[in-house]
């Protein structure tokens, strides 16, 4: 009987250890997914800069275009349904900069991706940055927002959060 008891006190005992050790990331609030943005500007490689198109600039070079990488993930979404998320307009953004006729927003493209309790939502496109400084750049993308919003499943209550869709940039050198 005094084996089976420590057995069990070991086996719980030994659970308790590997669950407070778990490096998983877990969601403790069911109704609140968590969420990290990361945007990337960085200068086009000579072959990325071969496939744009620069009719109708005075002399364009490889140095006068920037790309910009947005990586938002929300975690947390197995709880979740009716996820919506509304990323900002950046063709607008940079298009209507004030006392700047110049077009800005070249092309860009985007994926939205469905995992094991999480989404990924990536916006890659190409900038024509001539005459920009980074904060300047920096600015513009900090001042979007991302909207979304989602039903909790368990309870059927609608939720939603609005933030900075700015953050965490990071420029990279040439």
């Amino acid at each position: 009987m005094k084996k089976k008891a420590f057995g069990v006190v070991y086996t719980l005992l030994t659970l308790f250890i590997l669950g407070a050790c778990s490096t998983e990331d877990v969601v403790t609030n069911n109704s609140d997914p968590k969420v990290s943005v990361s945007t990337t500007v960085k200068p086009l490689t000579k072959k990325e800069f071969s496939e744009v198109g620069t009719s109708g600039l005075t002399s364009p070079s490889k140095k006068d275009f920037h790309k910009v990488h947005m990586i938002l993930t929300l975690r947390g979404t197995d709880y979740l349904s009716n996820i919506q998320v509304k990323l900002p307009n950046y063709k607008e953004a940079f298009n209507n900069i004030k006392d700047d006729q110049q077009i800005r927003y070249w092309f860009g493209s985007g994926a939205d991706k469905e995992q094991e309790n999480k989404n990924i939502y990536t916006r890659e496109f190409v900038l024509y940055t001539k005459g920009l400084t980074d904060k300047q750049i920096k600015e513009i993308l900090s001042a979007a927002k991302v909207k979304t919003s989602w039903v909790v499943k368990d309870t059927k209550a609608k939720d939603q959060s609005e933030f900075a869709a700015g953050k965490n940039i990071k420029f990279e050198a040439k």
